[in-house]
């Protein structure tokens, strides 16, 4: 089940003590997920970048990846190849949502070996739609709680929509550079607008947690 944020997210902003069980709040995360996607597009993110041989090793591929910003909730798919992509599993890579990076586990994912023709794309969930989920939960949840009360808004969900406003903001803006930026790498095969990344690999070694890794 795909949920954009987790049942600690929402008790960043919600005393849910006493009043939810965390199983409510999953299923309040798993409808406004549903929503999110409905109203937003499938992928979130989306980016585009090529497989780079590392030249300074014989034989050898970089095997870290900037996903073009550094805060991000989760990788969702990674395909790898030329016009074919293949789909890669969690077994092929690990992702650092901290730093927004992907390190290949080996030069070869996915069956076969990475090639310089190769063309990386990769789905994932900016960490801005997991703060967004959250709040949009808390008001959910409220909403229902002051429904049952039979009084008017509550200071708690004034808050909780002031600060929606303020994602909603980032949100809007967000969704206007990427119209008027990233138009022209639309995706015939795959729907979707994609963001090119150029990789500096010195910074990419500089930001991963440890030395670069090749088989």
């Amino acid at each position: 089940m795909r949920r954009l944020c987790t049942v600690d997210n929402v008790k960043r902003y919600l005393q849910t003590a006493g009043r939810w069980g965390d199983d409510e709040v999953w299923t309040e995360i798993e409808y406004q997920t549903s929503d999110i996607y409905q109203e937003h597009g499938d992928p979130l993110a989306a980016i585009k970048t090529t497989i780079d041989k590392d030249n300074t090793q014989s034989d050898a591929f970089y095997l870290k990846y900037f996903l073009g910003e550094k805060r991000i909730f989760n990788v969702e798919r990674v395909f790898v190849g030329t016009v074919t992509k293949r789909e890669l599993t969690g077994d092929d890579y690990e992702a650092e949502n901290n730093i927004g990076m992907i390190k290949f586990n080996s030069s070869t994912v996915g069956g076969s070996r990475l090639d310089q023709a190769d063309d990386m794309l990769i789905y994932y969930v900016p960490n801005l739609y997991a703060k967004y989920c959250a709040l949009r939960v808390c008001e959910s949840l409220l909403e229902k709680l002051d429904m049952i009360s039979g009084g008017a808004a509550s200071m708690e969900l004034e808050v909780i929509r002031k600060r929606l406003e303020e994602e909603d903001r980032l949100m809007a803006q967000r969704i206007g550079i990427l119209f008027s930026s990233d138009q022209q790498w639309y995706d015939k095969v795959y729907g979707v607008n994609l963001k090119k990344v150029t990789q500096d690999h010195d910074m990419n070694k500089y930001m991963w947690k440890e030395d670069s890794v090749n088989d």
